[in-house]
């Protein structure tokens, strides 16, 4: 059993028309884009060897992706996008997301998406140690 405490990686998102409607409100799929962004963007600085995996035909899978929304965003507004993991084994991590706008520091929403690391058939496999390793690291999960 693993135990978690509450560290975020974060990036930030400057809201501009590519992801708003004609009248600058944000589309509400646009949040799912951010959560995949998010994932990727941590992936890019600790496990940037994620590339040559997908080149050997392993990747992750999305079992499920949720958002709940609270308060609109708008056109430039500045977002904070955050990420924890809430579960993590051997081939599956779950994260949990928020989206804070700075401006205000209001919580604009939050989702939580889970992910399956896969083989080269597309099936459930152990992620690379280096890269569970980290996860583990980062975000301070205790095992027990």
């Amino acid at each position: 059993m693993n135990t978690m405490t509450q560290r975020w990686f974060e990036y930030r998102h400057l809201v501009t028309f590519g992801d708003t409607n004609s009248a600058g409100s944000v589309y509400f799929a646009k949040y799912f884009s951010w959560q995949g962004e998010c994932r990727e963007k941590l992936l890019a600085q600790f496990y940037p060897e994620f590339v040559n995996d997908l080149k050997q035909g392993f990747g992750m899978i999305t079992e499920f992706a949720h958002q709940d929304f609270f308060s609109e965003a708008i056109l430039f507004d500045q977002l904070l996008v955050r990420l924890t993991v809430t579960a993590l084994n051997r081939s599956r991590i779950e994260f949990e997301f928020e989206f804070v706008r700075e401006q205000d520091a209001t919580l604009l929403g939050r989702g939580r998406q889970a992910v399956i690391w896969t083989n080269s058939h597309h099936r459930p496999c152990l992620m690379p140690d280096k890269l569970y390793d980290a996860t583990v690291s980062y975000f301070s999960i205790a095992e027990s």
